[in-house]
């Protein structure tokens, strides 16, 4: 079978930088599709693949991009070569079964390496379920993040939980995925909308994008100010972060019910958990709040990004000024280590064509 030669970023040894290298990739089978990458999205999921311990070395990386249909297999026929699409790591179609999901390999240096997506690369070989066709009229680097940021934030808040006007909302975490998610609860009509971070830069970022109220948590009891502000406690929460330190302050901050009158809140964890938490259970069963969670923002390309190209051309998806940082593919230590050090206020992306 032929092969295409491409350059992509590898991940080869642990603490060691990121370089990019030649790999080949073979001809899609049936069901599969070779993309020529215009720009990709920088996740800080990634920074969880490039510490962990146990994470099988040498790796691709990257799950959100777009870019130009090369060729595709018979059986991918909801695109056509030539096509601009969107890539993200979730399905297609509703009734996608996970056979989407399985190994593909690549060769790099002698060396096997077995992949499901990767975006960081200039050409990517991945299954048609991956991808969607893109409206004309957007902008070909920022929507890149899309297909993660795009359905993590924004999709969450509006899948996962039923917003109605009025009621009131709070993100923790105001970076690329937060920003997105008051972008939705705005577009939906919340109100009051409090943002809540460490960082006053991205608090006040955060405003453009509809927060009402900002919490500095570092300097203010979160948990205190936000009932304040919402007369007892939120309705929706959502966390964008993940670590285990802020879990309780998430479930504290949302309404809390009264048993044979009312339900309390919603508390939704976005964010990739950063390892175990401890919290206290009674504070859900007492407050009869739920806590679920949300990978994803049960989104389905198909059905979902017609609605978010429809926000976005109407100006109320505010997706090219979620982005904040631009590099090239050269660029790419410098970019992971901006984002793991917080030099990144919204959502980076490479460019890459």
């Amino acid at each position: 079978m032929s092969t295409r030669k491409t350059k992509a970023v590898i991940y080869a040894e642990r603490n060691k930088p990121l370089f990019i290298d030649e790999i080949s990739i073979p001809e899609p089978k049936p069901d599969q599709a070779i993309i020529k990458i215009i720009a990709s999205g920088i996740c800080g999921s990634q920074l969880y693949d490039l510490t962990h311990p146990k994470i099988e070395l040498p790796r691709l990386l990257g799950h959100e991009a777009t870019g130009i249909v090369v060729k595709k297999g018979k059986l991918v026929t909801h695109v056509e070569e030539g096509d601009h699409v969107l890539v993200s790591w979730i399905p297609y179609n509703a009734d996608a079964n996970t056979e989407y999901l399985k190994w593909n390999t690549v060769s790099w240096s002698g060396h096997e390496i077995k992949t499901v997506l990767f975006t960081w690369a200039e050409h990517t070989l991945l299954d048609g379920q991956f991808i969607t066709k893109m409206d004309k009229g957007f902008e070909k680097y920022t929507t890149a993040v899309l297909g993660c940021a795009g359905v993590a934030g924004y999709g969450t808040v509006r899948n996962i939980v039923n917003i109605k006007p009025g009621q009131s909302v709070v993100v923790f975490g105001a970076g690329g995925l937060g920003v997105l998610a008051v972008n939705a609860a705005k577009n939906l009509g919340a109100n009051p909308i409090i943002a809540v971070d460490i960082k006053d830069k991205k608090l006040e970022f955060s405003k453009l994008f509809g927060a009402t109220h900002t919490i500095n948590s570092d300097t203010t009891d979160v948990v205190e100010a936000i009932k304040e502000i919402t007369n007892g406690g939120a309705d929706f929460v959502f966390d964008m972060v993940g670590i285990p330190q802020i879990v309780e302050s998430t479930i504290l901050a949302a309404r809390e019910g009264v048993c044979g009158f009312c339900e309390g809140g919603t508390t939704v964890l976005v964010g990739f958990p950063k390892g175990a938490a401890e919290f206290n259970s009674r504070s859900i069963l007492l407050g009869q709040r739920t806590y679920k969670g949300s990978r994803g923002g049960a989104c389905i390309a198909k059905r979902d990004f017609p609605i978010f190209y429809k926000d976005y051309k109407e100006g109320a998806l505010l997706l090219d000024q979620a982005v904040t940082n631009r590099y090239k593919l050269d660029q790419i230590n410098e970019a992971v280590q901006d984002l793991s050090e917080g030099r990144v206020l919204g959502r980076a992306i490479i460019e890459i064509s």
